[in-house]
């Protein structure tokens, strides 16, 4: 049987060392997963670290010994999502979590029908439930929301996705550099404007297409990163088949 599994982010952890609960800690212990003192569970850092621990008390546990877990890729993706309506954005957050992103950024789009939000500290609670139940090493940061042209500064080894793009993403693939962040910039509702493309295009970003059919934008992003992960994973094992 898999043990439960919090992340555990505000405190340094190390075996022998007694960690205090959070109080949504001791309720989803306690209340949800009906856990009781002497219980063994898997705790991690969300940085990387993976420990067992034994439960005290109810608000208590003991850090007993670092334990490896391989579930996190060689290789590095960041989803940059236009923000989207409703809980199509924290659908997005989860899926793509359990895909194994390493950083999320929302942004506003010139079509997007979302402009401003408050719920960034939502989408990270989301990041973290959803590393948890993957059985990630790691949990995604989710940035603060930023605009389209602040996020395409800093890109350098990108993909966006056009549903007029006429590059297929298998040859957009070779071009792309896997042994740094690799961002797939996913657009609103309406999709992204022409205009944008462009920018997009003086920035070196490559364009892609995901087939020739129009995806919902909740769809287009999770097939994209699972895409992206899977030919990224096959370039790796070719070559070190060679």
């Amino acid at each position: 049987m898999t043990k439960p599994r919090i992340c555990i982010q505000y405190c340094e952890i190390f075996p022998g060392k007694i960690i205090k609960l959070s109080s949504q800690d001791q309720k989803y212990l306690f209340n949800v997963l009906r856990c009781q003192a002497g219980d063994i569970i898997s705790i991690f850092d969300g940085r990387g670290k993976n420990f067992q621990a034994e439960i005290i008390d109810d608000r208590s546990i003991q850090v007993l010994e670092e334990e490896e877990l391989h579930t996190e890729d060689a290789f590095s993706i960041v989803l940059c999502q236009a923000i989207l309506k409703g809980e199509k954005m924290e659908m997005v957050i989860q899926k793509a979590t359990e895909l194994g992103v390493k950083k999320i950024i929302p942004f506003v789009s010139e079509r997007s029908v979302v402009k401003e939000t408050r719920k960034t500290e939502r989408w990270r609670k989301i990041a973290k439930q959803a590393s948890e139940q993957a059985r990630r090493s790691i949990v995604p940061k989710v940035e603060d929301v930023t605009s389209f042209p602040e996020l395409i500064k800093n890109i350098k080894n990108g993909i966006l996705f056009w549903e007029k793009a006429t590059n297929p993403l298998m040859q957009i693939i070779f071009e792309i550099n896997p042994y740094e962040d690799i961002f797939l910039l996913t657009g609103p509702e309406g999709g992204f404007s022409e205009k944008e493309v462009v920018q997009a295009e003086k920035n070196n970003i490559k364009i892609a297409s995901l087939g020739k059919r129009i995806l919902k934008a909740e769809t287009a992003s999770i097939v994209s990163v699972s895409l992206v992960s899977f030919l990224v994973e096959w370039k790796f094992y070719q070559k070190n088949m060679i």
